[in-house]
């Protein structure tokens, strides 16, 4: 992938178009369920701020308030404390986004509970989701991927770079398929294990590609890990799928 792509922002709020197809769209089948309904306006609350840092639209760099679904938006605040107090970076005092409700369905954006980041600023550091301008740099791939797991603790599906070109500037999460119980991992999903391999690859360091498949190679790399943290409990449990994923957050 050339780190020097751009890609437009017309392209990705909502699950509009796509652009062409690239050798890491593997993670974009099988998995995220679309809604029965969509909400309007009405329905949502103004989100302006999360884990008390204001909100800016990525496009402008402006501050903007964003129309959410008020439960999500609380869910979102858990995630955000504990993202804060896990990552080391300190308070957030910035969240860059793409934005939350998008009059455009049938989508979890038109549903209310779905969120857009592409980078998070924090007082000791930030966090990209701009994948589409670094590319391949190993520090960014390993703080990104870390986010990836955090957010997978609260949201089943968290869809990145690997899902589409379309998300290679942000981290979309939904809660569409675990609402606001706890996630678990099916060996199925393709978005879910695009994050397991993801996590391999750039935390853990382990030999796996990317591809959306639950394969012999990442199950064998999953199973290194867990030994190598003394973790017992399966990866498709929801206790051993948390501990997965907070272990690849907390990785030094």
């Amino acid at each position: 992938m050339n780190s020097g792509s751009r890609f437009s922002r017309r392209l990705l709020l909502g699950g509009g178009l796509v652009l062409a197809a690239s050798p890491l769209t593997a993670c974009s089948g099988g998995g995220d369920p679309l809604p029965k309904e969509c909400r309007t306006p009405e329905d949502l609350t103004q989100m302006a701020t999360l884990a008390g840092a204001p909100l800016v639209y990525a496009d402008n760099g402006r501050e903007q308030s964003f129309d959410c679904d008020p439960k999500f938006v609380e869910l979102l605040e858990s995630w955000a404390g504990g993202w804060v107090a896990a990552a080391g970076f300190g308070p957030l005092v910035k969240v860059s986004t793409f934005g939350a409700y998008v009059d455009k369905c049938p989508s979890w954006h038109a549903a209310g509970p779905a969120f857009d980041i592409a980078e998070l600023v924090h007082e000791n550091g930030q966090v990209s989701c701009h994948y589409d301008q670094w590319g391949d740099d190993p520090q960014r791939l390993r703080a990104y991927w870390k986010l990836a797991a955090s957010l997978s603790t609260r949201f089943t599906y968290t869809l990145g770079y690997p899902y589409n070109a379309a998300h290679h500037n942000h981290l979309h999460v939904d809660n569409g398929v675990n609402g606001y119980g706890a996630t678990r991992f099916d060996q199925r999903s393709n978005a879910q294990t695009c994050v397991v391999q993801g996590a391999l690859l750039h935390i853990f360091g382990r030999d796996v590609e990317i591809t959306g498949d639950y394969d012999r190679r990442t199950r064998d790399a999953v199973s290194s890990v867990q030994e190598d943290l003394g973790l017992r409990e399966k990866l498709t449990s929801e206790e051993g799928w948390r501990a997965f994923l907070d272990a690849a957050v907390a990785e030094g």
